[in-house]
């Protein structure tokens, strides 16, 4: 159980760590959720998303430039050329310089930090929420990736930014005893997709990793309700082994069976609500995360660290259960085995990772798990090497301005699923 909320990380870690996970990756959960069958038809998502206006209704002051349009946009900013340019470039470069940007760690590429926050920029500036990506698929917020958004604008140093991503998430959320899978940006949910209960663990990590953004802003209030009512919500999401019930989770397939992607989450985000609330409610979160902790490692550590709580292969949720989205967790050399084991199982032979041991061998990697992994292994000293070249591997793969082979560009937390440079 932790004592505090996290802190300032070093930059050497902010880089590798935060950023890799959050920002450098939190360019689109649109891997973090996969919703398995639409990710059956091959993408034809454009290249990148621009932004053309900076006034209007919000589904026009942004395009999705596909890959012989990309002349269109001015070279090293998401800004088309056009009437309102200098405009948009003034506003951009604004932002630019209002972040904390960390400096360049050596065998990264120069520029990943900066383009992984323009994408950030792209995707959530003016908008009520920060979206998935820029095709009508994606053009939602699902919790996670709010809950991501958040916590890398605050660590980029934007705190009305992560401050405005909660509040929207608050507004969203109300009291409702289900967190939806995602939300329309104009209100309500984009289709009949069922309630996904780490969304209360996710906004519940974001909240207390960004607490100093939002305390003492005129936000405080609604955020404040909103931790609240996900940790009472979150108690009553456990069953009587003090385990979750079973939830669709970032597969967002239907589930029988409890998976560590909602246990992981739910597991943080109690932690991390025993931090925020008071009284009998900090008590109840303070228990219910030393329980949950326990089962964990009793169930899903003795077999292995499953997906599924009944056993199989493992996947991404093993770094939910680690540094950044914990601090100084029990066991944690145990863990730090379970994630490298579900790496080994995860990797491709393109050097990125598939969303689980199990996933279809169609080598593919996924930005997001890849960035996640990353997160992870920075926050230790012996893997932080590691997680410098699977950053760089990022980096190398990221779409260049030219029609892709290999890739797909990013929405907002896994963005780009590189093709493999040598098929299986």
């Amino acid at each position: 159980m932790i004592d505090r909320l996290p802190g300032a990380t070093s930059r050497r870690t902010f880089v590798a760590g935060a950023v890799a996970a959050v920002a450098a990756g939190a360019t689109s959960t649109m891997g973090m959720s996969l919703y398995r069958n639409r990710h059956e038809v091959p993408a034809s998502y454009g290249l990148t998303v621009a932004m053309r206006s900076a006034t209007g209704p919000w589904r026009q002051t942004r395009e999705l430039v596909h890959a012989a349009d990309l002349e269109r946009v001015i070279p090293g900013t998401r800004v088309l050329a056009g009437p309102q340019q200098e405009e948009l470039l003034a506003t951009q470069e604004a932002w630019l310089d209002g972040l904390d940007l960390p400096d360049h760690v050596a065998g990264t590429p120069r520029d990943l930090v900066r383009q992984a926050a323009l994408d950030l920029w792209v995707l959530s500036a003016g908008l009520p929420m920060a979206v998935a990506g820029w095709s009508p698929m994606w053009r939602h917020a699902w919790p996670r990736d709010t809950a991501h958004v958040a916590v890398a604008l605050h660590r980029l140093g934007d705190a009305k930014g992560a401050t405005r991503q909660l509040a929207a998430l608050a507004s969203r959320v109300g009291r409702a005893g289900r967190m939806q899978a995602r939300y329309a940006l104009d209100g309500g949910t984009p289709d009949d997709r069922p309630p996904q209960d780490d969304g209360f663990g996710w906004a519940l990590w974001a909240a207390g990793s960004t607490v100093d953004s939002w305390r003492g802003t005129a936000d405080e209030a609604s955020i404040d309700a909103l931790v609240r009512h996900c940790a009472t919500t979150a108690l009553t999401r456990l069953g009587s082994d003090g385990l979750p019930l079973p939830s669709p989770d970032y597969w967002e397939l239907e589930e029988r069976q409890l998976t560590l992607g909602t246990a992981a989450p739910l597991l943080a985000g109690l932690e991390h609500a025993a931090l925020l609330t008071t009284g009998g409610l900090r008590e109840r979160c303070a228990a219910a995360a030393l329980r949950l902790d326990h089962q964990v490692h009793s169930t899903f550590g003795m077999r292995g660290w499953p997906r599924r709580v009944s056993g199989g292969a493992s996947d991404t949720a093993i770094a939910w259960m680690l540094p950044p989205y914990r601090v100084g967790p029990p066991r944690e050399a145990e863990l730090r085995a379970a994630l490298d084991e579900a790496a080994r199982q995860m990797a491709r032979p393109n050097g990125g990772y598939a969303p689980g041991g199990d996933w279809r061998r169609d080598g593919v990697a996924w930005t997001p798990e890849t960035a996640v992994l990353a997160g992870a292994w920075a926050t230790a000293d012996d893997t932080r090497g590691r997680a410098v070249e699977t950053l760089d591997w990022l980096g190398r793969h990221r779409s260049r301005g030219r029609p892709p082979s290999w890739s797909r560009p990013p929405p907002i937390w896994d963005a780009e699923r590189t093709r493999p440079q040598e098929e299986p």
